[in-house]
């Protein structure tokens, strides 16, 4: 980070770091700070074993738990662009034994892609086996066997209702629609060509020493246990991930890529399915925060982050983001459940965006002149019962304004875009976004008005 305008905020960074250690008594905790598609700071604090010298850092791994959930959502949208399934499929469509569910409210065919991968199809958070207590969880087969005792519990959009299992029948889907086991089908077509290195299902034996040691949350004592270590099996596709921040900063700065066109090599998905992923597909009734596929979307303050914890044995990670910025942050702390310290990612993440707001110059005005063949459109335009606009030629484009002193502005703001014929002009953006104005000319060339969403526009002088 010394090269970055924001290593001043080093020492501010660490001392928040440290002050969560001290104050939530963690044993360890690493930090990674994104700026655009660089990892701009690591740091490790505390132990990442207890009893010896070893400091977490970048190259650490830990378990990332339901991190893995944007993965798996990241492969449902591969074979969606792919043709394999649409968002609003039944999930029945594509495993068929799913039809034996037992809806106690809302219905089985309800239960769609989509909803699952928002939480809200309404089916239980775990599969009605063994698991998390018993520190042994099912198989994909024992899953599937055990779905007549599986119960959807409330109906459909209800209500956010979190499924561990949901991700792992998707996971099966990927499995199914791929034809390629599931975690074959993360490491090939999303961790590979990431170059994510770390980011496995199961730690190898040159992984293997770099492993974070997890441990559970000491009771009446000072000193933590370590933290059982149980793979989740049948479960994969919900959180089995191990990662480290080096690897998770690049999963970070792949979300920031949504101009990157179609799928090709590193961009692993098309940049208009990724943004698809962050936008919200459900907002909870107070608007503070959104689901969207895969991500959690929150405001704080005049600020919106995407997130995704994770907890399991002995982890919890945060990975955060804003996306006008570019800026986000990863945290893994060594113990589950940490009685605090995962809000430093988005703490973080404010303190940088603050800075960059403080020091961003502003932007030279692009005075870019008016092509000649465009001087014509321009003015101001009037539609009854009321409806004023203006027509501008702004940083290069001709676009619908505001007209100064009229409050209902209709179709303003908005893009207007060249088609092949000269009357007709393509909206971008706002409410007629996709649609077409079609200006009306008199026999000298000069334009009349237009029409547009059944609004006739009339242009007016400003003697008028």
């Amino acid at each position: 980070m010394a090269a970055s305008p924001l290593a001043n905020l080093i020492p501010a960074i660490e001392n928040l770091a440290l002050a969560k250690i001290a104050r939530y008594r963690l044993p360890g905790l690493a930090l990674g700070l994104v700026h655009n598609q660089e990892l701009v700071y690591a740091g490790g604090f505390g132990c990442a074993e207890l009893g010896t010298e070893r400091r977490p850092n970048q190259h650490t791994i830990a378990r990332v738990a339901s991190v893995t959930k944007t993965f798996t959502t990241t492969a449902i949208m591969q074979l969606r662009d792919e043709g394999h399934l649409q968002l609003d499929d039944p999930l029945v469509e594509h495993i068929p034994e799913f039809a034996q569910v037992d809806a106690q409210q809302g219905s089985m065919e309800a239960v769609t892609i989509r909803r699952l991968l928002t939480h809200r199809s309404g089916l239980i958070t775990e599969s009605p086996l063994k698991g998390w207590g018993a520190l042994e969880f099912p198989t994909m087969e024992e899953i599937l066997q055990h779905l007549p005792q599986t119960e959807i519990v409330i109906p459909q959009d209800a209500a956010w209702k979190y499924s561990n299992l949901g991700f792992a029948l998707l996971g099966e889907a990927v499995h199914r629609l791929s034809d390629m086991p599931y975690v074959d089908y993360i490491r090939t077509h999303i961790t590979a060509p990431l170059g994510l290195e770390s980011t496995v299902f199961a730690l190898t034996e040159t992984l293997q020493p770099h492993f974070f040691t997890g441990y559970n949350p000491p009771l009446f004592q000072d000193y933590p246990q370590v933290a059982p270590n149980a793979p989740l099996r049948g479960l994969d596709a919900a959180g089995q991930l191990h990662s480290t921040i080096g690897d998770l900063a690049k999963w970070v700065a792949f979300q920031f890529c949504a101009d990157g066109g179609n799928r090709h090599g590193a961009q692993i998905l098309n940049g208009r399915s990724l943004a698809q992923m962050h936008q919200p597909q459900y907002m909870e009734d107070d608007w503070s925060a959104g689901q969207c596929l895969g991500w959690r979307a929150t405001r704080i303050g005049n600020r919106v982050y995407h997130s995704h914890g994770g907890g399991i044995h002995g982890f919890g990670t945060r990975v955060s983001f804003n996306l006008p910025a570019k800026v986000g942050a990863i945290v893994l702390i060594n113990m589950w459940p940490p009685p605090g310290g995962l809000e430093l990612a988005e703490e973080v993440t404010e303190l940088v965006l603050d800075q960059i707001d403080a020091t961003a110059a502003p932007e030279p005005p692009q005075l870019t002149p008016t092509p000649a063949a465009l001087q014509r459109f321009l003015g101001r335009y009037y539609a009854e019962p009321g409806i004023h606009a203006n027509i501008e030629y702004r940083d290069g484009t001709l676009r619908f304004a505001v007209n100064p002193g009229h409050s209902y502005t209709l179709h303003a703001p908005a893009a207007l875009e060249a088609t092949d014929k000269e009357a007709e002009w393509r909206v971008r953006g706002g409410r007629g976004a996709g649609e077409t104005a079609v200006f009306r000319f008199a026999d000298d060339g000069r334009v009349l008005g237009y029409e547009l969403g059944a609004f006739v526009f009339a242009k007016y002088t400003l003697a008028e």
